[in-house]
């Protein structure tokens, strides 16, 4: 009879996990002709959860102790249930958490050790006089997946073992990135215990989860009774050149056996045997106690005494199953999380190692981002660990900007701005407006020389004596001034859909002007406003138009329409901005382009990024149709791309903390090429290149 020892082997990059769930023991009863059986089963499914586990070997088990007939048969059935049940498990699960993978088991008798082996299994085999032997079933041609269909292959392998043997089983799905080699040296240094911690200790790279198992004669009579059998032929000498013995398998008249009683592991084992012992050694102390102090004790007290004695062991016996069932899970959590936690970080270097050896530009943007976004969630479970994928995240940024050709501008903060609005902004020459829209209220920040800060207060802009809020949907605002006859004061314009606010730098206060009614001329939903040439322009979403007022006095002129009839992609804008010519931003990131009431030609083309992610502003740079620069806010990215006024890409800008993600709005200053970003609560600015000297194209000069 032997004497089988068996040990986990779990180890990923170095870090020993500890007992796995995909390892399971059976200590057969009656099934076999002798007592002793061992059955060892290994799961080479890496994404199973342990309840999964222990759900498919019991499966395995019970249908291992329950076939009739020999015992190859009943590997075989029990192999071909646990992979119906892996079947049914992944049934409707995704493609990315369905189970496949082998399954390995190991079956121990009186006259030897069988291994059954079902897909893309793996053991190795090493005599205790130094052979090896790797033992992969399929290997001219692919071994079928368990978990994929209802039928399945298993190969068998059977060996006359003697004291010394070493085996180890594990699968393809388990074992990535660890040599041969090192598995048969490691096999070499002694019993399973030896061999897995071997393993354990020296996988520094790569991954191994297996169960090593180990033999050796259990008693003298049994060595005696194993030496003396003629189904156990003896090892010559001449045989240790050979990497393992070989038998006929077991035949089919092995009697039946009773069911198997499950292995406990461990560390489970080792916590009960631990209690257990404390337990009796609790009742004998009491009993001591108790003979001490009652020498004589009267018959109601020793009636007492023993009712007391009945309900500490009754308690003992309560508490000892939850104390040892708390500790348990405890350990199963410390190592789930664990395991967890190298899974994820593993799986995040394995995807920056294949982005980095991408050289397509497309292919690498994608494996880049792809890498990023596995960093980020195990950052998050996990965020004591930032600085593990510091430099890693720091050159993935770095390729990433490569391939989008991003500039990336270190923006100076300019103001904290109160509470979190929607927000629309002006530059002017010396400052910014910035327009609270959930408010319907306005600041101007006056700006420093070198525009690196705010010089004293903000100023709140006044819309009747004493009040800095009015009852008008404020929906944008635009600088006014008299530079190039853009307006007649100095200050700003605040736009609402049935009145503008005309604000004066000289008074400090918002004026009201209402927009003439007109049948043919009335706004219903104005998106956007623009001052050019002392003329108001509102972009209606409502009816899908662009009005016109010109400044008549004090009051606004009776309005025209831009095109001479609604125009339906105008209801899907966002902003526009007029230099000569008007430019709209549509939502889905198109820009439209005309002059003089007709269509121009634009197309954003050799833009890096394939499409806009969620666009929010546009601005200008000049006044010239064909000459400049003309700005898009890219919330959703967090960029600032410049485009030609013809369309074609020049550069992006972002922040060197993407401080621009989801910002609201923005607005150029071009006397100092200074770019202003509001975001609900930020006001940033940075400066931009100048335009390039760019060949004019049609050189329109009628109103726009």
């Amino acid at each position: 009879m032997y004497d089988v020892s068996f040990s986990s082997i779990n180890v990923i990059n170095g870090e020993e996990l500890g007992d796995t769930p995909q390892v399971s023991l059976q200590v057969a009863g009656t099934r076999a002709a002798h007592e002793g059986e061992m059955l060892v089963v290994f799961l080479d499914l890496p994404m199973a959860s342990p309840s999964t586990c222990a759900d498919i070997a019991r499966t395995l088990n019970d249908a291992f102790m329950r076939a009739p007939g020999g015992v190859t048969s009943a590997l075989r059935l029990a192999i071909k249930l646990a992979n119906d049940r892996v079947v049914q498990l992944n049934k409707g699960a995704p493609p990315s958490q369905r189970l496949e993978g082998s399954i390995s088991c190991a079956l121990v008798t009186g006259d030897g050790l069988i291994i059954a082996q079902a897909g893309p299994a793996i053991a190795y085999a090493r005599s205790d006089a130094g052979a090896f032997e790797v033992i992969a079933p399929y290997t001219a041609t692919p071994a079928q997946v368990v978990g994929i269909s209802p039928s399945v292959d298993v190969q068998f392998n059977n060996f006359v073992v003697q004291p010394g043997d070493v085996f180890v089983l594990t699968g393809s799905r388990s074992t990535l990135g660890v040599s041969d080699e090192l598995i048969r040296v490691c096999m070499g240094k002694g019993d399973a215990r030896m061999v897995a911690g071997y393993l354990n200790a020296n996988v520094k790279r790569g991954r191994m989860i297996g169960v090593a198992l180990s033999v050796d004669v259990a008693s003298s009579t049994a060595k005696s009774a194993s030496s003396s059998s003629p189904s156990q032929p003896a090892r010559s000498s001449g045989e240790t050149g050979s990497s393992a013995r070989r038998a006929e398998p077991p035949s089919a008249s092995v009697a039946s056996v009773q069911a198997a009683t499950p292995a406990v592991p461990p560390v489970t084992a080792t916590i009960t045997a631990s209690v257990n012992q404390a337990a009796r050694s609790m009742q004998r102390s009491l009993g001591a106690f108790g003979a001490r102090l009652l020498p004589q004790e009267t018959p109601a007290e020793v009636e007492r005494r023993s009712r007391t004695t009945t309900f500490l062991l009754a308690a003992i016996a309560i508490l000892i199953p939850i104390v040892v069932a708390v500790i348990v899970a405890m350990l199963y959590l410390q190592f789930s999380d664990e395991a967890e936690r190298i899974r994820l970080r593993n799986d995040a270097q394995a995807q920056v190692e294949a982005a980095r050896a991408v050289t397509d530009p497309a292919q690498a943007k994608a494996d880049w981002a792809r890498a990023l976004e596995m960093i980020s969630v195990y950052e998050t479970k996990n965020p004591q660990d930032h600085a593990a994928f510091a430099e890693v995240k720091a050159q993935a940024r770095a390729r990433l900007d490569e391939i989008s050709q991003v500039t990336r501008v270190q923006p100076i903060l300019l103001a904290v701005l109160e509470g979190s609005a929607a927000r629309r902004i002006a530059a002017s020459a010396l400052g910014v407006y910035v327009l609270n829209m959930d408010a319907n209220s306005a600041d101007y920040y006056v700006l420093n020389a070198e525009r690196t800060g705010t010089t004293g207060k903000k100023v709140s802009i006044a819309f009747s004596e004493g009040l800095t809020t009015t009852n008008a949907a404020l929906v944008d605002v635009a600088w006014a001034t008299t530079t190039d006859n853009r307006w007649r004061t100095e200050g700003a314009v605040l736009f609402n859909t049935g009145q503008i606010f005309e604000y004066s730098s000289a008074t400090g206060r918002a004026s009201p002007i209402p927009i003439s009614a007109d049948a043919d001329a009335t706004p219903v939903q104005v998106q956007a406003g623009e001052l050019y040439n002392n003329t108001v322009y509102l972009l209606d979403t409502g009816v899908g138009q662009i009005w016109r007022y010109r400044l008549a006095g004090d009051k606004l002129g009776s309005g025209d329409s831009y095109f001479r009839s609604p125009y339906n992609p105008l209801k899907e804008s966002l902003d526009f901005a007029i230099d000569g010519a008007i430019y709209v931003l549509q939502r889905n990131g198109a820009i439209l382009k005309y002059f003089s009431r007709q269509p121009m030609q634009f197309t954003a083309t050799d833009l890096p990024d394939q499409q806009w992610s969620r666009v929010a502003a546009i601005a200008l740079s000049g006044d010239d149709p064909n000459r400049g620069s003309l700005f898009v806010l890219d919330a959703g990215s967090g960029s600032v791309v410049e485009l030609t006024k013809s369309g074609r890409f020049v550069r992006q800008y972002r922040g060197m903390q993407d401080e621009f993600m989801d910002a609201q709005d923005m607005s150029l200053d071009a006397t100092s090429n200074t770019l202003y970003v509001a975001t609900r609560d930020r006001l940033y600015g940075f400066t931009v290149r100048p335009p390039a000297p760019q060949q004019p194209e049609a050189a329109p000069n009628a109103q726009p």
